[in-house]
């Protein structure tokens, strides 16, 4: 692999690690528990020749972008509280999924 392809990948971990950080949350958002969002991650991330840590890692990145303003009161944006822990939790699955990768354990267990 060539220097010039590095940054192409990279790019492309952190655009699937957004699309991943997105499903999370809006997993945790409906009421879906972690293994639902485990196997949702896992069929997302089968296939990919990319390293899963590192788009795991950019997916934990990603949820700071999807959380609402710190600075947002909660009577100006109904939600927003919600949202937040959403976010939260969302980041914690995925640091558990990522620690998994890491210590190469599966996302989700095979068959």
């Amino acid at each position: 692999m060539t220097s010039k392809q590095q940054p192409g990948r990279e790019q492309l971990s952190r655009e699937l690690g957004s699309g991943i950080a997105a499903l999370v949350v809006t997993a945790v958002e409906v009421g879906h528990g972690e293994l639902e969002a485990r196997r949702q991650v896992a069929g997302f991330l089968r296939g990919l020749r990319l390293d899963p840590g590192a788009v795991l890692r950019a997916a934990i990145a990603g949820v700071a972008g999807l959380a609402p303003a710190e600075t947002v009161e909660s009577d100006e944006a109904p939600g927003v509280e919600d949202q937040l822990l959403a976010a939260l939790e969302a980041r914690e699955w995925l640091e558990r999924m990522a620690a998994d990768v890491a210590q190469d354990r599966p996302v989700w267990p095979l068959g």
